[in-house]
């Protein structure tokens, strides 16, 4: 979690950012096509700076429900050795064309805080029970292409949570059907030198999601500049 402003907590207080600047007037949007799940549209805009009309296109999803699309879930086994692990999903994505290596993630339902929707999707696509930790600010995964955000790609945002192998509901865990269905399926990587992990999977043909990347290099910085 972000320090707040003038906070201390053993650092220097964190100065607030300015403000962001007022959106630009939007003059016309308009619905290219549409599916079940997303929406093509087009919007003019006056530019800022020059006010001149300008056009951009980009994908909507139709199921957002607020003002969060999606969660990933960073969870993590804490080992008494210190070896750590971390509970990533492999599976087939079409637009890639190939299989990825994943946080759990999913949609948030209507009437759904984050942090619920992201334990439900840890224990649907997993089996484990997780608990939660903490969790970021609105990520904007891809803000040129589309407007979804995370709290996984639209808005979306990262959940960490801890999980439990003492806890009766983890020493069998069991994926949803519907997630075994689709041939989504659980690994364990370790903690230490992640990002070199993620490398060598990347290395034989594997897609990475990039927020895993991100949470993974976070740790190799903090390591390596000795933050």
């Amino acid at each position: 979690m972000a320090a707040k402003p003038g906070s201390a907590g053993g650092a220097a207080a964190v100065p607030a950012p300015p403000v962001a600047p007022t959106p630009p007037p939007v003059l016309e949007k308009k619905t290219l096509a549409e599916s079940r799940f997303l929406r093509f549209v087009n919007v003019d805009y006056a530019r800022p700076g020059d006010n001149a009309k300008s056009s951009w296109q980009y994908v909507e999803r139709t199921t957002r429900r607020g003002d969060v699309d999606a969660v990933n879930i960073f969870a993590v086994l804490k080992k008494k050795d210190g070896n750590h692990l971390v509970l990533v999903v492999k599976q087939y994505r079409p637009p890639m064309g190939k299989h990825t290596i994943e946080l759990p993630a999913g949609l948030v339902d209507k009437d759904e805080s984050p942090q619920t929707a992201a334990l439900r999707e840890l224990k649907e696509e997993t089996g484990y029970v997780g608990t939660f930790i903490g969790a970021t600010g609105q990520q904007a995964l891809s803000p040129g292409l589309t407007n979804e955000n995370m709290v996984r790609p639209c808005s979306s945002v990262t959940i960490f949570a801890e999980i439990d192998p003492e806890l009766p509901e983890n020493k069998n865990p069991k994926q949803s059907k519907e997630d075994r269905k689709m041939g989504i399926t659980r690994e364990w990587l370790p903690l230490k030198n992640l990002h070199h992990t993620l490398a060598a999977f990347e290395a034989q043909g594997w897609g990475v999601f990039a927020g895993l990347y991100a949470v993974a290099h976070g740790f190799y910085l903090r390591e390596r500049l000795g933050l």
